[in-house]
């Protein structure tokens, strides 16, 4: 087969616009003001990453701390309503003094209702108690910001805090139906806690209400 000078001239003609086009073209590079977009664009896309994730720690800071919060004071009703629960001869008092101090153990040893108003100290006997001892009931009462308990009847110097400092307790009431033996009411309290706790990024409030039924029979 043979090339007529007019075709190797017409191929010679397309290898060398090839190289022109394809083989001598030097890179191309970015210039700077598509550098500088792209810088910020990263910069923006940094800030709005960046700032969500310090939203999320701070979110997950104050949930911590509510939950810590919640905790303390879970514990503190829990151990009150056990107590309260396999206890007897309950006796709510009302007192204007500041801290409710109870009245004497010869009296807060007999039962007593507290039905229509919230009482601010909660006494009764505890479930290993001695019935024949006047200073040995567990006593209960808001003391500031903090609840408190005793079990030598209220004696000074036997009380302890049962929630922590950063737990802050507003009101602490309690309410009892049914103490006296023989009433054919069995007896019953009902506990009211308002307060607040200081937490990251502000303040947060809570209400707890627990009923307790006292589980020695009252017959």
């Amino acid at each position: 087969m043979k090339l007529s000078s007019k075709g190797t001239s017409n191929i010679s003609n397309l290898f060398g616009s090839w190289r022109l086009e394809f083989g001598t073209s030097a890179p191309r590079g970015f210039t700077l003001i598509e550098m500088m977009v792209a810088v910020t664009i990263f910069a923006i896309v940094m800030m709005v990453g960046v700032g969500g994730l310090l939203s999320l720690v701070a979110t997950n800071h104050r949930a911590q701390a509510i939950h810590s919060v919640m905790n303390n004071l879970s514990a503190a009703v829990e151990g009150m309503s056990r107590s309260i629960r396999v206890g007897t001869l309950y006796n709510c008092v009302t007192s204007a003094t500041t801290p409710p101090s109870p009245p004497p153990s010869s009296t807060i040893a007999n039962p007593q209702d507290c039905a229509l108003g919230g009482a601010r100290l909660l006494a009764f006997e505890s479930s290993t108690g001695n019935l024949t001892d006047a200073n040995d009931q567990v006593v209960y009462r808001l003391n500031g910001t903090q609840l408190e308990r005793s079990l030598r009847g209220g004696a000074n110097g036997s009380w302890i805090a049962i929630t922590a400092p950063e737990v802050s307790i507003d009101s602490f009431d309690f309410y009892v139906v049914g103490s006296a033996k023989g009433d054919g009411i069995q007896p019953r309290v009902l506990m009211r806690i308002k307060g607040s706790a200081v937490v990251p990024g502000g303040t947060t409030t809570f209400t707890v209400q627990a009923s307790v039924v006292q589980r020695v029979l009252d017959i």
